[in-house]
């Protein structure tokens, strides 16, 4: 009687272990979806929440719309001084303009004078008087010169100034940077919106992502490109395909989150899979498994 059972019970590990050798690595993992978080370069208040939590959104369009009046004021008054700075300028190149033509009539004159110099027809008090006008005249041309110069710099300052408050405005209107879903909405009409804090989290739900890790001897039985089952713990023996979209080229540690202590200190190479979800089946965060042919 006891031989029967411990044939029995061979028999039953031998079964055991056959079946083990039938399945497959079975790598699991849970689902992710590429996110990003919306967030605020300005601090200002928020007037217009425009979507909600789990509304689709397309790329470009406005989630959430900024008081951006201080700003719109400042680049009217910016706005104002250029205008009044172009007037100077204009002003300036004027006596730039009569100064180069007062310097031309003195140095012909001068010249003149110098040959009737010469002649004895001018004294030298009054070649002496003409240099000096000449002179003077030199001086205020390049001073002139030195004004538009310096009302240019003036206004290149004003014109990156006004840059800079057309780029805040631009910001006072937070869009959407893809297609996606609202999954997390921290903003309401009224509140203040600081630089860096999120607002809003926007994510790719219609195309899930499941990372797994595979050893070198497993790895083989994965091609990029290719299609393979996937269960989802959550939907019971119902399968999904998760097409292989990267296939890591270096090899890493277990992460310290899955397996067991012995496995962790195993190198492995991470796998990332692609699932449609189109029907909204699929969450972020659930337990799936890859289903891969035994060896």
């Amino acid at each position: 009687m006891k031989y029967k059972y411990a044939i029995l019970i061979l028999a039953a590990l031998l079964a055991i272990s056959c079946g083990a050798k039938e399945d497959g690595p079975n790598p699991s993992g849970t689902l992710e979806a590429t996110e990003v978080e919306i967030a605020s370069e300005l601090a200002a208040r928020i007037v217009e929440v425009r979507k909600d939590l789990g509304d689709d959104v397309k790329r470009g369009d406005t989630l959430i719309v900024l008081d951006t009046r201080l700003i719109a004021l400042q680049r009217a008054q910016a706005e104002a001084a250029r205008a009044s700075l172009h007037a100077q300028r204009n002003i300036t190149s004027d006596a730039v303009r009569q100064a180069s033509e007062s310097l031309d009539l003195s140095e012909s004159t001068l010249n003149r004078n110098e040959s009737l110099f010469e002649q004895g027809s001018v004294t030298q008090q009054q070649l002496d008087e003409l240099r000096t006008k000449r002179d003077v005249t030199r001086a205020q041309l390049s001073s002139a010169q030195h004004q538009v110069e310096a009302l240019d710099a003036e206004e290149n300052k004003l014109e990156a100034t006004l840059s800079v408050f057309d780029r805040q405005l631009e910001m006072g209107a937070i869009v959407s940077p893809f297609d996606g879903t609202v999954i997390l909405r921290n903003a309401q009409p009224g509140e203040m919106a600081l630089p860096g804090s999120t607002l809003m989290k926007i994510a790719r739900i219609q195309n899930m992502e499941l990372r797994v890790y595979l050893s070198s001897t497993d790895l083989a039985q994965v091609k990029l490109g290719e299609s393979y089952p996937v269960l989802i713990d959550a939907l019971g023996e119902e399968e999904h395909q998760g097409r292989v979209i990267w296939i890591s080229s270096e090899a890493e540690f277990t992460p310290k989150n899955t397996q067991t202590r012995e496995s962790r200190v195993q190198l492995v190479y991470a796998v990332k899979l692609s699932l449609d979800n189109v029907t909204r089946r699929l969450a972020i965060g659930m337990p799936a498994e890859v289903v891969l042919a035994s060896k």
